[in-house]
């Protein structure tokens, strides 16, 4: 099962180098699968995420290594199509894979993707997108089969601008013969990431990071090297933890650009924030201000990611708020377990509601996913006396090691696994 326990009270002061990005990192793994060579990603993330997609490569054929920082991937020799149950039910994300293995290999058999339960979160759009572009799908109970005689550019219209669709849409129109067209697409970083290390790879893509892409298929892509960029979700995860814990931090390498929206509503809530080419320097406040009303978005906006962790400082804040959730039903069940150390946060639906000026205490709770668990991790620092949270592996997956983070921010913070 795995904890981490925490005492709380002590600003968060110092720090910290924010890692790499798990959500840009695990899609141009996927990408890997389409390059007939040797793709060298540095700068990739120690996460259990990671460690799953290496082991779904494996399986297919591909070699991977990891030298330090360093994520070696040969795919030279694709070997299999069939994606092992034990990993894709492990990591949602793992559903990425089908557009590349598509691309490669014209055939993929997978299980529906597993992962964070955080509601409803269905494949439809990945699958529409995919058959737009010649993709056949036979469906055996919860098995999925696609197959491809030959992929050929298409005009997609996506009804929402899912990040997975739209990199799902991409990978396959890589190698897919003539033009593809993507509209509403996501435009998140992890997006432009993605286009950007296929355009060094030898795709020609336009339009990445925007809600329109257009894919021009090529037949060859070739070996290449990344350096993914700093996680921005990991990086708002611990300026929320100075904000509600209080202190002054340095977030090295924090990419100051993609958080926007999560700087100004730092502010609006008083903390101190400047941002330079070495990260962000956050200063907390000694009382946190409402902000009133929020709701998460799609990029630019809020992210959905974030929502948790901004649940421990809006509740204890002066002053009411809300936040709705307008990305994932089902993703404020964390707040059952917040609940338990005195939070007050009532939900309805989508949304949930808070008094604020609340006093955290320290509780046993347990993590159900990741980011709500990165953010009982958070509730602890705020806490007054010990809190141990559960289920410590559901916060590795996106945290290289969240307990080595706090602890250089001066938090008196410990684990078991």
């Amino acid at each position: 099962m795995g904890w981490i326990q925490i005492r709380g009270g002590n600003p968060l002061c110092g720090e910290v180098s924010i890692q790499g990005s798990k959500n840009a990192a695990l899609p141009i793994m996927a990408a890997s699968v389409l390059v007939p060579g040797v793709t060298v990603l540095m700068n990739c993330p120690e996460i259990s995420d990671v460690s799953c997609m290496c082991e779904l490569l494996k399986c297919v054929g591909a070699k991977v290594s990891r030298e330090g920082d360093r994520l070696v991937i040969d795919a030279s020799r694709i070997t299999g199509y069939r994606l092992p149950e034990e990993h894709v039910t492990r990591m949602r994300s793992s559903v990425i894979l089908a557009g590349a293995m598509l691309g490669r290999c014209r055939e993929v058999f997978f299980q529906y993707p597993g992962g964070c339960v955080i509601g409803d979160r269905p494949i439809d759009l990945h699958l529409a997108a995919l058959k737009k572009l010649g993709a056949v799908f036979t469906e055996d109970g919860r098995h999925l089969t696609a197959r491809a005689r030959r992929l050929e550019g298409a005009r997609i219209v996506l009804e929402f601008p899912s990040v997975g669709a739209t990199e799902n849409a991409v990978l396959a129109a890589v190698l897919a013969k003539g033009m593809t067209e993507i509209y509403r697409c996501a435009a998140e970083p992890e997006i432009k990431a993605l286009c950007d290390f296929l355009n060094g790879a030898g795709a020609r893509i336009r339009g990445g990071g925007t809600g329109h892409i257009t894919v021009e298929g090529v037949q060859r892509l070739h070996e290449s090297q990344w350096r993914v960029e700093a996680d921005r979700i990991v990086a708002g995860t611990y300026l929320i933890g100075v904000l509600a814990a209080g202190g002054k931090a340095r977030l090295l390498r924090a990419p100051a650009r993609q958080l926007t929206a999560v700087l100004k509503l730092a502010e609006r809530m008083g903390a101190k924030i400047s941002a330079d080419q070495e990260g962000i320097y956050v200063e907390g406040c000694g009382k946190i201000q409402s902000p009133g009303e929020l709701e998460t978005g799609v990029y630019p906006a809020i992210p959905t990611d974030l929502q948790s962790p901004l649940l421990v400082a809006l509740c204890q804040a002066d002053g009411k708020s809300s936040l709705t959730e307008r990305i994932f039903n089902g993703r404020l069940a964390v707040a059952e377990e917040l609940n338990r150390m005195g939070a007050g946060i009532e939900v309805e639906g989508n949304c949930a509601r808070m008094e604020g000026g609340r006093s955290l205490t320290g509780s046993c709770v347990t993590a159900r996913e990741l980011r709500g668990g990165a953010a009982l991790v958070l509730a602890g620092l705020c806490a007054r006396g010990y809190s141990r949270v559960y289920n410590r592996r559901f916060i590795d997956r996106g945290y290289e090691d969240i307990v080595r983070d706090l602890k250089s921010l001066g938090a008196d913070i410990g684990s078991e696994t």
